[in-house]
């Protein structure tokens, strides 16, 4: 009898998709590349430090900048990511910048069955030894730009490893942005690629997203800051998502700067996300710390955490 094994994800959920479709899915870009964007619905322009480059590169930072974060995905599944933004010194008059980045998603660790034929593989017999499965994505970006007019381009190296199983592929990502009037509008086309061969599934699909945003000028309301954002997304494997957010800055005399944001799903063709997600950010001179977090009903929910330097406060280009 031949043998096989099984992995049963908890990523599944997430993506609402069979264990096969999913085996052979790149998940890890599926999900928030950035702790910021993370507490506002994953919306893009709320990505304003090095995970920009995640999210098609053209809102990259025009200072050395450096983010991570890290969380525990549904189950037992690790998220991580790291990015590193530099701005191209000989071309900084076009706000050039070139970035680095790497996100990884590690399932964790299941036991090896040999299944029963019986049952159309849906039992078997345990082997007494463990499966584990991960995947990476390792990206170059560069950022061009000017106060009004910003474009971006990715490349992508993904790998998947199941088991005794493995795939990669390579795949581009191209985003434009203008602002008009202090409003900014974004278009991105992330993750265009042709299929790779798999052994576990004849091909690894890639979830491949446009994104459309819209960003308000920011709002003086007493002593706080705020501002909107409004986008529109569509995977196609994930189906199409509408988000309102918003976000909240409050300014301390000491030096702290305090953020909070929230997003509603207006519209999804996913089923097991919580609508809403909220999120904030406490930051002081270079440095800020991220936090997120998303809802999965009765799945339990999601934290993030990420932080970040800047070679200077952004908010203080005098520094």
């Amino acid at each position: 009898m031949m043998r096989r094994t099984f992995f049963l994800f908890a990523v599944l959920v997430v993506q609402d998709a069979s264990p096969l479709a999913a085996q052979s899915s790149m998940a890890v870009l599926s999900m928030p590349a950035s702790a910021r964007a993370a507490g506002a619905g994953d919306v893009a322009p709320v990505a304003v430090d090095a995970s920009a480059l995640f999210y098609g590169a053209q809102r990259l930072p025009t200072v050395r900048t450096v983010t991570a974060s890290a969380g525990t995905w549904i189950g037992d599944a690790q998220f991580a990511t790291v990015a590193l933004a530099i701005p191209v010194g000989w071309q900084r008059r076009a706000g050039s910048v070139l970035a680095l980045g790497v996100q990884s998603l590690d399932y964790g660790s299941a036991d090896e069955y040999v299944p029963d034929p019986a049952t159309d593989g849906t039992r078997g017999t345990a082997t007494g030894g463990r499966v584990s499965g991960n995947e990476l994505a390792v990206t170059l970006g560069l950022r061009q730009g000017t106060t009004r007019r910003r474009t971006g381009a990715a490349l992508s190296f993904l790998r998947q490893q199941v088991a005794d199983l493995s795939a990669s592929a390579l795949t581009m990502s191209v985003a434009t942005g203008v602002t008009l009037g202090r409003w900014d509008a974004d278009l991105s086309l992330e993750h265009v690629s042709s299929s790779a061969r798999n052994p576990a599934r004849q091909t690894l699909t890639i979830p491949s997203q446009t994104r459309l945003s819209v960003a308000s000028p920011n709002w003086t309301v007493a002593d706080a800051t705020l501002r909107g954002v409004a986008e529109i997304r569509r995977a196609n494997r994930l189906g199409t998502t509408s988000v309102l957010g918003a976000e909240c800055t409050v300014a301390s005399a000491a030096g702290w700067q305090l953020e909070g944001r929230g997003a509603y799903l207006v519209y999804s063709d996913e089923t097991a996300r919580a609508p809403w997600t909220v999120g904030g950010s406490a930051g002081r001179g270079a440095w800020s710390l991220d936090y997120a977090y998303q809802g999965f009903g009765g799945l339990g929910a999601v934290h993030r955490m990420g932080i970040t330097w800047h070679s200077r406060d952004p908010r203080s280009p005098s520094r």
